[in-house]
């Protein structure tokens, strides 16, 4: 399945033309490049805001859950003598998974995201900042609250990822129909580091399924909290009448996907 992400979803849904770099894909489809996020990133040698490459997208999320620099690491080790098993072991994180990761999707309710398509430069920079900000607290909470490795015999022993866990988001301006539509595809590894520095997996579950209520809840708080904040809701009103209160039935949309690895 993660094949399906490379053609279509880091290219804005659009079918990425065969033998294209990812970086002139992108391009062609005018769209962003993606971007890391997350606290266990340090470990792995990326940094929050970083560019996704299209080497570490099918290391992490392609073969079963290996480090980004999979590649790198691996002719290092090769470099100094070690046997091509060791080095490759060397550049996994942990046991290899079958789902490698979670696709989640957010999009903002409505009423911002017509104000996001209708208003003017200024306005959309502040609902699109605002828009990243929510993504940011989600994360932070699922990292807090929600995300558990289970490990020992049947899983009895379950931790919070203390590290922290690491995403890839792609921003993508359109919906498939064609219509303006602001929402970003999060796509979150399984993989996380245990207190003792082993690597393990989350239970995937979790935040897919017992938590998506909470997720979008705290994404459209935290929207509407920072609009008010930059004061684009008020402009919103002025210039937009006819559009609907966001405190009443607009809903936003964070929901989870499974990420499957091929069976090898």
């Amino acid at each position: 399945m993660h094949r399906y992400y490379l053609r279509e979803t880091v290219v804005g849904d659009g079918r990425r033309p065969a033998r294209t770099p990812l970086y002139e894909a992108q391009e062609q489809a005018g769209v962003p490049a993606g971007r890391w996020m997350g606290r266990g990133l340090a470990v792995l040698g990326l940094a929050p805001g970083e560019e996704v490459t299209e080497a570490q997208l099918r290391n992490l999320f392609g073969e079963r859950g290996r480090h980004p620099y999979a590649d790198r690491i691996e002719a290092d080790r090769l470099a100094v003598g070690d046997s091509p098993k060791k080095a490759y072991r060397d550049g996994a994180l942990g046991r290899r998974v079958t789902v490698a990761g979670v696709d989640f999707v957010f999009r903002p309710q409505p009423t911002i995201y017509l104000l996001w398509a209708l208003g003017d430069e200024e306005t959309r920079l502040a609902v699109e900042a605002v828009h990243e900000r929510a993504i940011e607290r989600v994360l932070e909470w699922i990292e807090d609250e929600v995300a558990v490795i289970r490990y020992g015999k049947d899983g009895i022993y379950r931790v919070l990822p203390p590290g922290g866990l690491v995403a890839a988001r792609f921003r993508h301006y359109e919906a498939r129909s064609g219509r303006p539509l602001l929402h970003d595809h999060l796509l979150l590894s399984v993989k996380g580091q245990r207190l003792d520095g082993k690597w393990g997996s989350i239970h995937t579950l979790g935040p897919a399924r017992e938590h998506g209520r909470g997720l979008r809840a705290l994404q459209r708080a935290g929207r509407l909290r920072g609009l008010r904040g930059a004061g684009a809701g008020d402009r919103a009103a002025d210039r937009h009448p006819g559009a609907p209160d966001c405190d009443g039935d607009c809903r936003g949309a964070a929901r989870a996907d499974p990420l499957d690895c091929p069976a090898q």
